[in-house]
């Protein structure tokens, strides 16, 4: 008998959900006894499945496209990265670190924007909508607008991930379950609560990590994690290679950092004088390497 392909969705104890690959078919696994020592399987890994009588044992892990550490998932297509222009307000160092873990990872970046439905009634959210449009549409990244509450912009959304394998991420209360409940309407979800009056975050977050199968190869992913993670296997001197605004432009220095040299040889200082790069997201993330930086040094010296 042939081996089934199948990609894993949930990982409780040592049950293994798998959805077969082109079906709307869910069956539970077990590991062979070979792979319990030697391999570590994430949610969101392809698999080689035998069926032993009534049984199905997994047999073998594919190679993966990519993989994270916090949370734990594998072969992510494309991250949705939601941000709120109502409370709460963008974290735009937060955007920029999840926008530099996309492009590390090769995970295909999407910004959405949610809570659209308050821009009549706050100036600030026109303000934020117009910022994120200029100058992260000017990077290449895709936009998405979008109300939970209302549903505007879902259908839209909706479209950019079939056949995908897609991690909702950003800050706790920004929407990211309300969205994904809009999307899945018939499967068990995150209970969802509103946004607490004196914390500003969502009284419900998600627990576990799990793949819901929306169709056949379109897959979400909705997770805890994102919100608080770090750039762990980042190291700082590589982080300019994120940014895809620097690579227009060439320094005086090949090993230019962007951050300490002066500006008669820094061509992104330069350009962020000129206005051609943004100046707050130079200043975050003259932040980020900073912190990486920190990081390094307390465990290399």
């Amino acid at each position: 008998m042939e081996d089934i392909i199948a990609k894993v969705i949930k990982i409780d104890l040592d049950i293994y959900y798998l959805s077969i690959e082109h079906k709307n078919e869910i069956i539970q696994s077990k590991l062979r006894g070979n792979l319990k020592k030697s391999k570590n399987i994430l949610v969101g890994d392809i698999v080689k499945v035998e069926k032993i009588g009534q049984d199905y044992m997994i047999k073998d892990i594919m190679n993966r496209k990519n993989s994270l550490i916090r949370p734990p998932v594998s072969n992510i297509d494309q991250m949705i990265i939601v941000v709120s222009v109502g409370a709460p307000l963008p974290d735009y160092t937060l955007l920029d670190k999840q926008l530099v873990l996309c492009i590390s990872k090769n995970i295909k970046p999407i910004i959405c924007v949610n809570k659209i439905d308050l821009i009549d009634e706050d100036k600030t959210v026109k303000n934020d909508i117009e910022y994120i449009n200029n100058i992260y549409s000017k990077i290449g990244v895709d936009i998405v607008y979008v109300s939970a509450k209302n549903g505007n912009g879902i259908n839209d959304l909706k479209k950019l991930l079939n056949g995908k394998t897609s991690a909702f991420s950003g800050s706790s209360g920004v929407g990211k379950s309300s969205i994904t409940k809009n999307i899945i309407n018939n499967i068990d979800f995150v209970e969802i609560g509103e946004i607490g009056k004196k914390t500003k975050r969502g009284k419900h977050t998600t627990k576990s990590v799990k793949l819901y199968t929306i169709d056949k190869d379109t897959y979400i992913l909705d997770t805890p994690g994102f919100s608080s993670y770090e750039l762990y296997d980042i190291e700082y001197r590589d982080l300019r290679k994120y940014y895809p605004e620097f690579l227009n432009y060439s320094c005086n220095y090949d090993d230019c950092m962007h951050v300490l040299e002066s500006i008669d040889v820094c061509a992104i200082k330069q350009n962020v004088e000129k206005k051609n790069i943004d100046k707050g997201r130079y200043e975050r993330y003259v932040y980020i390497y900073q912190k990486l930086k920190e990081q390094y040094d307390r465990r290399y010296k």
